[in-house]
């Protein structure tokens, strides 16, 4: 498998030569497999907010040092790389894990050493129990009640794809608890699959025979696209009606809609566990896309969400009495609700809530965001 090990020198520094030792930040996350585009544009955001804060003079006259770990959305591989960034580079906080698996492998490290992980790309359950863990994005649970609470003003028939993992099996089963609260929903089928499977004939041939009228997909962005694909094959080839599908926030629209192009199934939504970041007016996605002006960067939730959790990281680095591990997680306990411009977040000792906020948009024939 294979393992990258990146050094960000950011440029620019307005640093004397030997003045200040940097602020080293780790990172182990998905860099080649099933989520390498989306980490892209996340860490692509990220450094561009690190960029300004270290050209300004960093936090305390140090400059920001990110070291990237590829972690190729493996379990061990990320226990491996966890390790490393801890024991042996030393640093101060993980930062920007991706995926549910990868994420609790590395808070078993980190818990131990007691080390923040802060911004794990991931809305489990689990994140948000570790005493060290502190996420920026709502958790899944609440994705999927704003998805059954749109889908349950009229009877549904709902079946799920479930990624065979500790992704999605605690929301299949949290789905079956959940449905006692919408009656109007009754769940139908779930239909499982390994988390790096693209061939979907069978899960396709499974949900459509349960006859579903409406499908949340619980997959990573290329085992969704997967799915679209073989779904969209399938109901033309027989000529059955196409359910409507619910995605998460881990997938991905923009990459969907642009290899898919005319056979992209408009109308789908998707949960955002972010505003708008094209056409809301919020003083923090106006200050984003000021930000990535020019630098070759899309403007996307993908970008946005790398964007607001640098931000995030920082305000903790800037408020903490020491620069330390135990000094960054008490930072971060004492942050309380902070207003970042349109977005609000939550962090106080023993409740690592982040962000509550989830919206429900989908794509339209030209690939724009629809409320």
């Amino acid at each position: 498998m294979k393992r990258v090990l990146t050094w960000l020198a950011l440029l620019a520094f307005p640093f004397s030569a030997g003045a200040t030792e940097p602020i080293l930040i780790g990172q182990t996350a998905d860099l080649s497999s099933v989520s390498s585009a989306q980490m892209k544009d996340f860490n692509a955001a990220a450094k561009v907010y690190l960029h300004t804060v270290n050209k300004a003079g960093g936090i305390k006259g140090r400059p920001i040092q990110l070291i990237h770990l590829d972690d190729a959305m493996s379990a061990h591989l990320a226990s491996v790389n966890a390790r490393e960034l801890i024991e042996e580079q030393k640093v101060l906080a993980i930062f920007g894990t991706r995926g549910t698996d990868p994420t609790e492998a590395v808070l078993a490290v980190a818990d131990a050493a007691r080390v923040p992980v802060i911004a794990p790309i991931s809305g489990a359950d689990t994140v948000r129990k570790s005493p060290v863990a502190f996420p920026v994005r709502a958790s899944y649970r609440l994705e999927l009640d704003t998805m059954f609470k749109q889908m349950a003003f009229a009877p549904v028939r709902l079946a799920m794809l479930v990624q065979n993992d500790k992704f999605g099996h605690p929301l299949a089963r949290f789905t079956q608890t959940r449905l006692q609260q919408y009656p109007t929903i009754s769940l139908v089928k779930q239909a499982f699959f390994d988390r790096k499977c693209t061939d979907m004939r069978a899960q396709v041939n499974t949900i459509l025979a349960s006859q579903p009228n409406a499908v949340i997909a619980l997959c990573n962005p290329t085992s969704c696209e997967a799915f679209l694909r073989e779904i969209q094959k399938q109901t033309r080839h027989t000529g059955a009606t196409r359910p409507t599908i619910y995605q998460t926030s881990i997938s991905d629209a923009y990459s969907q809609f642009s290899a898919m192009k005319a056979d992209f199934p408009g109308g789908n939504p998707f949960t955002q566990v972010l505003p708008d970041p094209v056409h809301t007016s919020a003083p923090l996605a106006k200050e984003y896309r000021a930000a990535l002006k020019g630098q070759g960067i899309p403007i996307n939730y993908r970008s946005f969400e790398g964007y607001v959790a640098a931000k995030v990281l920082v305000m903790a680095l800037a408020k903490a009495a020491t620069l330390t591990r135990e000094g960054l997680i008490q930072s971060m306990e004492q942050m309380g609700t902070r207003d970042l411009g349109g977005f609000t977040v939550h962090y106080a000792k023993g409740n690592h809530l982040g962000s509550t906020f989830v919206d429900l948009v989908t794509l339209n024939s030209t690939g724009q965001i629809v409320h």
